[in-house]
């Protein structure tokens, strides 16, 4: 069975087993571990991973099943987003040692972390104070990062680091680290509103070892070639856990709705479920969830245009420019209606809804902090400055 064809035909079950208990680990604060084991253990972990059967998931059938994933838990979905970044550049690799290495790590079910943002300097720079510094016998690399999503719950950690030293000084590397490395140390203290059983937080390199087999890239950070631009991508799967949490906040409104059975003396119907003014706003959640994610899957399509070559070692820089601009467009969309959907859930519920015990505010607290990302009114600037004055939008891991 090809990847392809498990992502179409397992995922259901896989998705309920997730969703079943999903709200109750969100109020409670318990970590997805099993949840996301599951995917690894199923193979979803690896859905766009070519095989000799033929080639894995393009970018509309990996969106796809994030929006499923997302809905049935939006925490499990995000804790993959690096993990998934990471076999898209693996995919990329030419045929070699390097790239096996990798395809077998992937196939058996490791999941891959992340470790590039700093508290410190400029989001999105490629100026980093983690150092990986040049010794007889390899390198040491020492440095902190955070907003370290899904390492907590990784096999593998990807890092980047300025390079002190050596043949490659100055130079940005990516380092491919066993989260169980002498020297490495997860903390998982990401304490935000929303989205906070991600493992998000604080990884700590203090003199780790690194050796060549560990070194996944070199670059140069003034280099003008052409690559291939993972921003639209990693952008997009932010829009997809927000369709999915909006679709949830629809099924959510459905339920609520058939559930009740009060309502006000000088209410426009004698049944809620028969009341037009709340009728109205189920069918604007639903639509606005639907919509977000016919644009979401719009964007992957305009995506995988770019990728596709890419994996065969062509960069078409003006296919990665449009891929930019549609993921751009979706968050600017998508935040705003995404916000929107999840405080009029409570329109539909009246008072009740408001109980912590509902738990019925956490799909605002997860869009509002997916949101916050990055700028959704930078994006809506950088559109507006490329349509009016031809301005290129920023070239930062933010487009």
């Amino acid at each position: 069975m090809s990847v392809l064809t498990r992502v179409v035909s397992d995922r259901s079950t896989i998705l309920s087993e997730i969703a079943a208990d999903a709200a109750v680990r969100e109020l409670t604060g318990i970590d997805p571990h099993a949840q996301v084991r599951l995917l690894s253990e199923s193979g979803l972990t690896a859905v766009t991973l070519d095989e000799s059967s033929g080639p894995g998931a393009g970018a509309p059938e990996l969106f796809d099943f994030l929006i499923d994933l997302a809905r049935a838990d939006p925490i499990v979905a995000h804790i993959l987003r690096a993990h998934f970044w990471f076999v898209e550049q693996i995919r990329r690799f030419p045929d070699g040692p390097v790239r096996d290495r990798w395809v077998a790590e992937i196939a058996a079910g490791r999941v891959f972390g992340n470790a590039t943002s700093e508290r410190t300097g400029s989001a999105g720079s490629l100026s980093f104070q983690t150092e990986l510094r040049a010794v007889d016998g390899g390198w040491l690399l020492t440095g902190a990062k955070f907003y370290s999503t899904g390492t907590a719950f990784s096999d593998y950690v990807s890092v980047t680091a300025t390079v002190r030293g050596g043949e490659f000084d100055g130079q940005v590397a990516r380092i491919v680290l066993p989260v169980d490395r002498d020297g490495v140390t997860i903390v998982d203290d990401w304490d935000g509103i929303g989205q906070n059983r991600t493992g998000t937080g604080t990884t700590t390199l203090d003199s780790v070892r690194v050796t060549a087999d560990d070194i996944l890239a070199f670059t140069d950070p003034a280099s003008t070639a052409a690559i291939a631009n993972d921003g639209p991508f990693l952008q997009l799967y932010l829009q997809a856990l927000i369709t999915g949490i909006l679709l949830s906040v629809s099924d959510d409104a459905t339920a609520l709705l058939r559930s009740r059975t009060r309502t006000f003396d000088h209410a426009p119907a004698e049944s809620p479920r028969h009341d037009p003014v709340l009728l109205g706003t189920v069918g604007e959640i639903d639509a606005a969830a639907h919509v977000a994610r016919a644009a979401v899957l719009d964007a992957a399509r305009t995506i995988e245009e770019a990728f596709a070559p890419a994996r065969s070692g062509v960069i078409e820089p003006d296919l990665f420019v449009r891929a930019s601009t549609a993921a751009a467009r979706v968050k600017v969309h998508v935040d705003r209606v995404g916000l929107r959907a999840a405080a009029d859930l409570f329109d539909v519920g009246g008072a009740s809804s408001a109980s912590r015990a509902k738990n019925l505010d956490r799909h605002w607290r997860n869009i509002r902090t997916v949101t916050l990302h990055n700028p959704t009114s930078y994006k809506a600037i950088a559109l507006g400055d490329l349509l009016v004055n031809g301005t290129p939008l920023p070239a930062n891991g933010y487009f």
